[in-house]
């Protein structure tokens, strides 16, 4: 069987992030962003964009494949959060030289890309220790 060539297109992503935190309303919050993406082999692509949150530039790379879900933002606050659905997973953030280490209980993570495209979906718990900080859903529509 022959190697597929990696594959890099230009492509726009609409990104939306909701998040209920405990006794709060939800919140939603959409943005949309020029990226790239890379197909790396026949079921595993990265998606890689900028974005502007409060002013501050943030980049953002999500690796999909077998499975799994890795988002990794760097900006004045990095992130680090691996997803595979009915599993619980580190979530990792770091902020002014401490970090803080959560747990992440994914309840859906659904994806269908191909070289043109696609949508990325992965709904969550956040647990830090024993507290629930609440459910949020991050959704990635890449054309």
């Amino acid at each position: 069987m022959s190697e597929l060539k990696k594959l890099k297109r230009t492509v726009c992503v609409d990104i939306c992030h909701t998040q209920s935190l405990s006794g709060l309303e939800p919140i939603e919050i959409e943005e949309d962003a020029e990226g790239a993406l890379y197909q790396v082999d026949r079921n595993t692509y990265i998606l890689a964009y900028d974005c502007q949150i409060n002013g501050r530039k943030v980049t953002t790379t999500v690796k999909v494949g077998n499975d799994t879900l890795s988002v990794v933002k760097i900006g004045d606050v990095h992130s680090r959060q691996t997803f595979s659905q009915d599993q619980w997973l580190a979530s990792q953030f770091f902020y002014g030289g401490s970090s803080i280490v959560c747990r992440n209980f994914t309840k859906k993570l659904d994806y269908a890309l191909n070289p043109s495209g696609g949508l990325i979906e992965a709904l969550y718990e956040l647990w830090s220790g024993d507290t629930h900080l609440g459910y949020f859903n991050m959704e990635f529509f890449i054309r």
